[in-house]
């Protein structure tokens, strides 16, 4: 009897945290079966060439996943604060 309360715990446990890790392994999924669209997905046939071609045209008109943005250093901080008059405390205000 506690192994089956143990177990209906777990299948309750995982139904209700479901929202916050469903999404990001939907994500995920996506992300791979789009990686390995080339060679038919993961459980897929090979694309025939017309159908590679319209891949190929997807994945130019896709926006990349990975975005680098550079981190801004100390003097690039400052002098956007001070472009903008965010330190300057002394002027008068409206």
């Amino acid at each position: 009897m506690e192994d089956l309360n143990a177990l209906l715990f777990k299948f309750i446990l995982i139904a209700a945290t479901s929202p916050a890790w469903y999404p990001f392994l939907k994500a995920v999924w996506q992300e791979f079966n789009q990686a390995m669209a080339d060679e038919g997905g993961v459980f897929g046939r090979a694309p025939t060439p017309r159908e590679m071609e319209d891949l190929r045209r997807e994945q130019l008109e896709r926006e990349d996943p990975l975005v680098h943005e550079a981190w801004p250093t100390a003097g690039e901080r400052m002098r956007g604060r001070r472009r903008l008059n965010a330190t300057d405390r002394n002027s008068p205000r409206s």
